[in-house]
């Protein structure tokens, strides 16, 4: 249960500590004093989504801080398989700066939200006035059937669920064999021309390093080929050659050797000639060693792009692609073979269909069991709460089969003997949704997994008799688990163990709430408040406010 609650700049309150008891604890306060900032203050620190416009004026952080002691053993169960360390009390804090940024504790250990919400799930239970919105949903109606019942029919549902798994996986074996005569014979045809296309390539593997190795060099080869040939024929390839013109230079200057000069410049041309010569052996050479087919480069080059388009449809790389074949002749190959697999599959489906049916049967029976059970259940709470000659029916009907079984069912209602039953949304006001939900707590209350139920104005539309039932059964409810009541109505404030009154006042140019525990007289004159209904109490309020608590 909770208790205590630590707030920090959020909304309207600044700093304020609140403690509670077991029991029926109840807030009082004046309308617009702030009691609904408790309920966002709970609401945050148990995983609501985080609102900064929750964050105080001018303020950059705040933080609220939870305690929690006589927790479930299902939340200490949860805590260890965190590897939170639980020593008997359980401390939860939360905070949210202005950038929205939240940071949540559990006993000093920060966790993620997530984590965070399967702790808290079964630790409280908000009630309003606006959640009969659940109770009107017929989405939710099967549930709270189901729940009713407890254990027996979530046994049937976890086997419903594991026939429903078993099934998906028949079914997908069964697709993966082809389906059907037609599906079979398209996918048959569509694997022949994927092994057919990867067969006819001739792939092996490490051939594209070696093809772009060669298509590099290949490259290179036709560049230097050009190359040469274009020097040797500049150096020695016709009359106007570099070679021959130097010899011819040579040869005139033959018959000048006397004179010193000359001589010198015919020994240097003769020996330009010859090195000259030996460039070309040399270029003549590296022509005669590059073995060059020019149509061996549009050869690598297709069978490149082959890969490359190959790549694309079935994997990354050769070995890849040469993979996909294989298990595409497998796949193929029990395809051939199919049908024995198939009809042993099919027999299976079967099988497990009936099985499932006869399954889903039981569950359905059972439901429109207790269906009866909780029908009657609900029309005795509403009686108690004044509602006589209303009538409450749990209707069926039959949906396709699912992890849920084949039952839809939906809630009708009347509020008045002979009035036409119809959905709790189109004929039951506000205040008879809250006695509906007031009367599903009531039954419920075995069925809770929660130590915490939080009332927000659930009497609101509520006076006299009726005021007075309510308030019984919010405190019938308080035996069993925490109550935690905002309420405007005195019969039902009278009947708390605890009390908090919420207060708020302008100083200074800011306006500030709080909350704080009151007990003896304070408690007598916030009920007598709430009778009287003006600024000053009358001492007729008082002495009925008296009355009221000593009633209790």
């Amino acid at each position: 249960m909770l208790s205590s609650l630590f707030i920090s700049n959020l909304a309207l309150i600044k700093k304020c500590e609140v403690n509670f008891k077991k029991g029926f604890n109840v807030i009082l306060g004046q309308s617009g004093a702030g009691k609904s900032i408790l309920i966002d203050a709970l609401s945050f620190v148990l995983g609501a989504k985080a609102d900064k416009t929750l964050l105080r004026t001018n303020e950059n952080l705040m933080r609220v801080d939870a305690v929690f002691d006589d927790v479930s053993q299902n939340v200490v169960n949860v805590l260890n398989d965190l590897g939170i360390d639980f020593d008997g009390e359980l401390v939860l804090s939360r905070t949210l700066n202005s950038d929205g940024k939240s940071v949540i504790r559990v006993n000093g250990c920060v966790v993620v939200l997530k984590t965070f919400k399967e702790i808290t799930e079964k630790l409280m239970d908000f009630c309003g006035q606006h959640d009969n919105v659940g109770l009107i949903n017929v989405n939710n109606h099967l549930s709270i059937l189901d729940k009713f019942i407890g254990n027996d029919a979530y046994s049937y549902l976890n086997q419903i669920e594991g026939k429903c798994d078993e099934l998906a996986e028949i079914n997908k074996e069964i697709k993966n064999l082809g389906g059907d005569d037609a599906e079979r014979n398209r996918l048959k045809e569509i694997l022949q021309f994927q092994i057919d296309e990867i067969d006819n390539a001739n792939l092996v593997s490490g051939e594209e390093e070696e093809l772009n190795e060669r298509f590099k060099f290949i490259s290179s080869a036709e560049n230097i080929v050009e190359k040469v040939e274009f020097a040797l024929q500049k150096l020695d390839q016709n009359t106007e050659s570099v070679t021959n013109n130097i010899y011819d230079a040579k040869k005139e200057l033959n018959s000048l050797l006397e004179f010193q000069e000359l001589a010198n410049c015919q020994e240097r041309l003769t020996s330009a000639y010859y090195e000259i010569k030996d460039i070309v052996d040399v270029l003549e050479n590296v022509l005669r060693s590059t073995d060059f087919d020019p149509t061996e480069l549009e050869r690598i080059d297709a069978r490149l792009d082959l890969i490359k388009n190959l790549k694309r449809k079935y994997g990354k790389s050769i070995d890849a692609i040469l993979e996909f074949c294989a298990n595409a002749k497998k796949r193929l190959d029990d395809l051939e073979n199919s049908e024995f697999a198939l009809e042993k599959l099919n027999k299976k489906k079967e099988n497990c269909l009936k099985e499932l049916e006869g399954l889903c049967e039981k569950l359905s029976a059972l439901r429109k069991k207790n269906a009866i059970i909780l029908e009657d259940k609900v029309k005795e709470e509403l009686n108690d709460l004044q509602m006589k000659g209303t009538n409450f029916k749990v209707d069926f009907d039959r949906c396709e089969i699912g992890k849920k079984g084949f039952d839809a069912v939906k809630f009708v209602f009347s509020a008045n003997e002979g009035q036409e039953m119809k959905d709790l949304s189109k004929t039951a006001s506000g205040g008879e949704l809250s006695r509906l939900l007031l009367a599903f707590k009531s039954i419920m209350l075995d069925k809770e997994n929660t130590s915490t139920v939080v009332f927000d104005e659930i009497d609101s539309g509520i006076s006299g008799q009726t005021a007075g039932k309510v308030a019984l059964k919010l405190n019938k409810i308080a035996d069993y688990i925490q109550v935690i009541c905002i309420t405007h109505t005195p019969v039902v404030a009278s009947k708390g163990d605890a009390f908090i009154l919420v207060t708020k006042e302008s100083k200074n140019g800011e306006t500030i709430s709080n909350a704080a525990s009151i007990d003896g007289d304070e408690v007598i004159n916030q009920i007598a408040g709430l009778i009287d209904g003006n600024e000053k109490v009358s001492q007729t309020a008082i002495t009925h406010a008296k009355k009221l608590l000593e009633e209790k």
